[in-house]
């Protein structure tokens, strides 16, 4: 029986393995490149895109009026030219790049960015509503921009409601990139599914569940593609992607299982990409609830776990320690607000303090499956719960999948839960969104939120560092979440792949690829 199963495995592993080979030849075209990914795209549209495999392929479809230059996040001209702030820093005045052209051959001018933004922003715009789906860009921006006018064809004007500090940076960011208003009129609601905007490919085909395909913009008004044709193929099985790429049906593999990395850096074939990703995995404390409402209490549990063990075995090299809320790509990041150092004696001593030197039962929430932060969530729980039950905790662990997890989180029906963000990084989405509003701990004090409030009404990056720095130690002191890791993101490319970027926002770019 032993025998006929593993014959059964090594033909399983073949014809994977052929199944690969199939489907390149079936997408082979010359001079192009394939990228072999866990999922697939789901939303093509930059105002409502919002999982991991619709944003790689924005990002090659559109363009906005800026684009970053570098992994600080300054940006740089890129359908827009030129712009200004006015004096009360509430209106922004962009010059738009003439002689670019959409992917249906419609004109790029004011009126497309006007419709791009208000069909999300505005309710009595026609086109408002005609996407179903949550919004990135009304998330960034929705509360901050008061109008989108069209001063002439070439010139918009973005009047907000208050000074906002990090306006110019989301501007680069995807969910503000520009679509075609003939598109959408054409296609309605299936827009989707036929993406049109400015970007260097143009969408060529899409057969869901296994590949989507883009052609090479040859009218491109930046620098033009080297390739010819770029896919994004569909391969769920880490192992499996790890074997296209070494047998050459794909050029390029993203989000590689650390125990991959090793095979990879053997294989002169092969070359394997990270970088630091804008992400934080920590366990959320309910301040709310006793006795997590005693400082005390949230400090010992930041002393009792052993957060460099949990690097070590569940991020295998792939991951960095965090030491707040922060990830330390971050402009303003603070190497010094924080961590607690791993003392379980200290932390017994601070319980005894508390009035809690008998421990008490609690219960510690995780969810299944992998997600941006953490591969392993549920492992990750079982080695908190055996650093806390050693200063004196009876820890029962409940694992849920994700929706209910999240459910009981945003419901307040958690004491300790382990969590995470990704996001934009720019520290008020990690100091300000996260730490005191979507974090899930209640833990929300006035003078903070004040802070925080500051640094956003300034444009003056001395003020704004001074404020997060010191928003970063009071987020310590307070001790409302247990900082554990910020997940590296991953990819791998064939040898001859050149150009191929891993950005810092976890997105991979092909525009400047090419293959020798």
């Amino acid at each position: 029986m032993f025998k006929c199963k593993r014959f059964f495995m090594v033909m399983l592993s073949t014809l994977l393995i052929l199944s690969g080979c199939v489907k390149g030849k079936e997408l082979e075209g010359g001079n192009d490149l394939t990228i072999a990914r866990s999922t697939d795209a789901e939303m093509i549209d930059p105002g409502h895109a919002m999982a991991e495999g619709d944003i790689d392929v924005v990002f090659h479809l559109f363009d906005g009026l800026v684009q970053f230059k570098n992994r600080d996040l300054e940006v740089e001209p890129a359908l827009a030219t030129d712009w200004d702030v006015s004096e009360d820093g509430k209106t922004w005045t962009f010059q738009l790049r003439k002689g670019v052209k959409f992917h249906d051959g419609t004109d790029f001018n004011a009126d497309a960015v006007v419709h791009s933004f208000k069909r999300i922003l505005d309710k009595d715009h026609k086109f408002y509503g005609l996407i179903k789906g949550n919004s990135y860009l009304d998330y960034l921006l929705g509360d901050i921009i008061e109008d989108v006018v069209k001063m002439n064809d070439y010139e918009v004007k973005f009047e907000l409601k208050r000074k906002f500090a990090p306006f110019l940076t989301y501007m680069g960011y995807y969910s503000q990139f520009v679509v075609s208003p003939a598109a959408l009129e054409k296609y309605g609601e299936d827009f989707i599914n036929h993406p049109v905007g400015t970007g260097p490919f143009k969408f060529k085909r899409w057969k869901k569940g296994e590949y989507l395909e883009l052609t090479a913009n040859e009218d491109y008004w930046g620098e033009k593609p080297k390739i010819d044709s770029l896919v994004f193929k569909v391969v769920p099985e880490s192992s499996t992607r790890l074997m296209e790429l070494q047998n050459g049906s794909v050029d390029a593999i993203k989000n590689i299982d650390p125990k991959q990395l090793e095979t990879i850096e053997k294989n002169d074939e092969l070359k394997a990409l990270s970088v630091p990703g804008a992400n934080t995995f920590f366990m959320s404390i309910n301040t709310e609830k006793e006795p997590f409402d005693d400082v005390k209490v949230r400090q010992a549990l930041n002393h009792a776990v052993n957060t460099k063990r949990i690097v070590e075995n569940i991020y295998e090299g792939d991951g960095t320690r965090a030491i707040n809320f922060m990830p330390p790509t971050v402009f303003s990041f603070d190497k010094n607000a924080g961590p607690y150092r791993y003392d379980p004696d200290q932390a017994k001593a601070l319980l005894q303090e508390a009035g809690y030197e008998d421990g008490f039962k609690v219960k510690l929430n995780t969810f299944e499956g992998a997600r941006t932060y953490v591969s392993q969530p549920v492992q990750a729980a079982e080695l908190i719960a055996s650093d806390l039950k050693k200063i004196g905790l009876d820890v029962e662990i409940e694992t849920n999948e994700w929706a209910k997890h999240a459910d009981i989180m945003d419901n307040g029906k958690h004491e300790l839960s382990l969590t995470g963000w990704f996001d934009v990084p720019y520290p008020s989405n990690f100091l300000k969104t996260l730490a005191l509003e979507g974090s899930r701990t209640k833990y929300h004090p006035e003078d903070l939120q004040e802070k925080a409030k500051k640094a956003l009404a300034t444009y003056d990056e001395e003020k704004q560092l001074k404020l997060y720095q010191e928003l970063q130690q009071g987020l310590h002191e307070g001790a409302p979440i247990v900082p554990i890791a910020h997940s590296n993101y991953s990819a791998a490319v064939r040898s001859d792949v050149k150009g191929f970027v891993l950005d810092n926002l976890g997105v991979v770019r092909a525009h400047k690829a090419s293959k020798k």
